[in-house]
């Protein structure tokens, strides 16, 4: 789709806020004058652009369902909604007695035979989400925090179960009304109302990783839907400007890959957009693009029905606001996203690549980052019949920092591996306590291979028969046995180093996880970043599947101070520091390692030798 010249779209932009600003936004009921009875419409889009209108008649008020919270319950009638009850993609829909603006239908009954929702009133809406008493901050609590240290390394592996996990303690309590109670139908009673859920596009992702990807979402209050083709584009174009009761768009994901969820728009104030009538996430401070969005048609279900929907156009504002009752946004510029670009490359020299943009947010970059990754991986891998995969990640930070991680996978999952290569480091340097984190660009290099390329250390010897001498180098043989049999021989130069006094000494071969696995026992407690370059250090140093590391190793007396080492110490400073009050700060070793060398190979190596070496004077 040929995109609109920046002065153009500016212009289009500023007549669409002037025409906006003349009209007036519908007078509000104050909640102390609904009353049961009551009768009024609603609006909403059932199919198209078009705003349909039905029929609302007032059951109750429930108070104090939330901190000074309130939910209407109403009943519904007109156009599908006798077949399809209370639709997820509604959330939002405004709600309007004798042409005054009550609220926004924002719940529903799971399962339910009447139609009858919760909606939440227009003034908590509009008090939750101002700007100018949100703090400005993220809380830590809606982050992404994954915990220091795993078994084999300074950061905690991450996986489906480790995202799930992260994801629902960074989610607030979102509200519902509970039971009922006493004084309402009996077919309400001991029911609870439940937020709505947003219908959740995927488009262009690999079938495979939405359904990976549906587990996740679908277990966050989202209803995952998977649609065609790349860059979601409504079938009309233009769409008709915002306004109560038109489809709106959140996108998560923009480019080659779409992502975005779906929901009503409520109310209108000059450029200020208040929608859904419940939370996106809980999020608070937010930066997601608002776009137009197209319904396809209303899907029925016994469950909850849901709008077949799509997000349309470029971004026309954005939502900064996510709280318990409402979001809201401000029309006119887009937010900025985090960039990225993934170039697949297979052995029999084919190429495909991928851009799009993820939104720049502290909880949901590192989970896109995932998901988005993953669909493009599994997808090349089904394609090609990848066994192997060598990933390459960049992540360029503003201020010239960069974050490197390179690694091979070739056990069971590869690209979901390979995938949480890149996001786990998106996650610890977005969540990280010292100082915001600002990312300009993420690059991924992926290439494919149709064979196992996995190896097993067979054997370590040296190849030296007189003494061995401080200052001279010492050929280290290694032999590889390859998954089908092969054997690889490569030679490693252990240099010892001119300084090294005499005595006994061992030199370690091993694998990336071991070695990981020895530094984290060393450390005896988990590591814990003192500031933003130690953070960028630990990453940059990950052990990697594919390389051999050797160390010659001595008796020595050091420690592990905040996580750095510190060897052969003086008998006066390892006193001083025994006695630091900061308590696991310091963690004394007996060993040092005096000389080390990283060998990459071609496959994802594994085994471990110690061979014992003599230097004489």
């Amino acid at each position: 789709m040929r995109r609109m010249p920046l002065v153009t779209a500016a212009v289009v932009a500023t007549f669409a806020l002037a025409a906006l600003a003349q009209a007036a936004p519908a007078e509000i009921l104050p909640l102390d004058q609904v009353r049961p009875g009551m009768k009024g419409i609603g609006r909403t889009v059932f199919e198209g652009t078009r705003i349909d209108e039905f029929q609302v008649e007032i059951i109750g008020v429930l108070e104090n369902v939330g901190p000074k919270q309130s939910i209407i319950l109403a009943r519904l009638t007109g156009g599908p909604l006798a077949q399809t009850g209370v639709i997820a993609g509604m959330s939002g829909s405004p709600v309007l007695i004798d042409g005054k603006l009550v609220g926004a239908v924002a719940y529903g009954f799971p399962f339910s035979k009447e139609t009858i929702a919760g909606i939440t009133p227009i003034g908590e809406m509009i008090e939750v989400t101002r700007t100018d008493a949100a703090p400005a901050a993220r809380p830590a609590s809606a982050r992404l925090r994954l915990p220091f240290g795993g078994a084999n390394g300074p950061l905690a592996p991450l996986d489906q179960e480790a995202l799930l996990s992260a994801l629902k303690r960074a989610r607030g309590r979102i509200p519902t009304s509970g039971p009922l109670g006493s004084g309402l139908p009996g077919t309400l009673a001991n029911q609870s109302l439940t937020p709505l859920a947003l219908p959740l596009t995927f488009s262009g992702f690999d079938p495979q990783a939405f359904a990976w990807a549906r587990d996740i979402f679908g277990d966050l209050g989202f209803a995952p839907v998977m649609a065609g083709g790349g860059q979601g584009r409504a079938p009309v174009a233009p769409l008709p400007a915002f306004e109560p009761g038109g489809a709106i768009g959140i996108s998560l994901v923009e480019g080659d890959l779409d992502l975005s969820a779906t929901g009503t728009i409520t109310h209108i104030d000059q450029d200020r957009v208040y929608a859904f009538g419940h939370p996106f996430y809980n999020l608070g401070p937010t930066q997601f693009p608002m776009r137009k969005a197209y319904v396809y048609s209303v899907f029925p279900s016994l469950y909850q029905s849901w709008k077949i929907s799509t997000p349309a156009e470029e971004p026309v504002g954005t939502m900064d606001q996510d709280r318990t009752t409402a979001i809201s946004g401000r029309l006119g510029r887009a937010p900025r996203m985090i960039p990225v670009e993934v170039e697949l490359k297979t052995s029999r020299g084919q190429e495909r690549r991928f851009s799009f943009r993820l939104v720049d947010d502290e909880l949901f970059s590192p989970v896109l980052a995932f998901v988005s990754l993953a669909s493009v991986l599994q997808g090349n891998e089904r394609a090609f019949g990848t066994s192997t995969i060598r990933v390459d990640g960049r992540i360029t930070l503003a201020g010239g920092r960069e974050v490197r991680v390179d690694d091979l996978f070739a056990e069971e999952q590869p690209a979901q591996r390979a995938a949480a290569l890149v996001a786990a480091p998106l996650a610890y340097l977005l969540s990280n306590d010292f100082e915001r984190v600002t990312i300009d660009k993420l690059q991924v290099t992926v290439s494919s291979l149709e064979t196992v390329q996995t190896a097993t250390l067979q054997r370590a010897w040296i190849e030296r028969s007189g003494p061995v001498r401080p200052g001279s180098v010492v050929p280290l043989r290694v032999l590889l046995r390859t998954y089908r049999g092969e054997t690889r021989s490569e030679t490693i130069p252990v240099s010892v180093p001119a300084s090294a006094p005499p005595g006994n000494y061992s030199i370690l071969v091993t694998d990336g996880p071991s070695l990981a696995a020895i530094e984290q026992r060393e450390m005896r407690q988990p590591f814990v970043p003192k500031d933003l370059d130690q953070l960028v250090r630990a990453i940059n140093g990950l052990r990697r599947n594919h390389h051999l590391y050797a160390r010659l190793l001595r008796a020595d007396e050091g420690a592990i101070v905040g996580g750095e080492y510190m060897q052969s110490l003086p008998p006066s400073v390892l006193s001083v520091l025994g006695g630091s009050s900061e308590q696991g700060a310091v963690v004394p070793i007996r060993t040092a390692s005096v000389w080390e060398f990283d060998l990459p190979t071609e496959y994802a190596v594994s085994g471990t030798r110690v061979l014992s070496l003599n230097v004489e004077r």
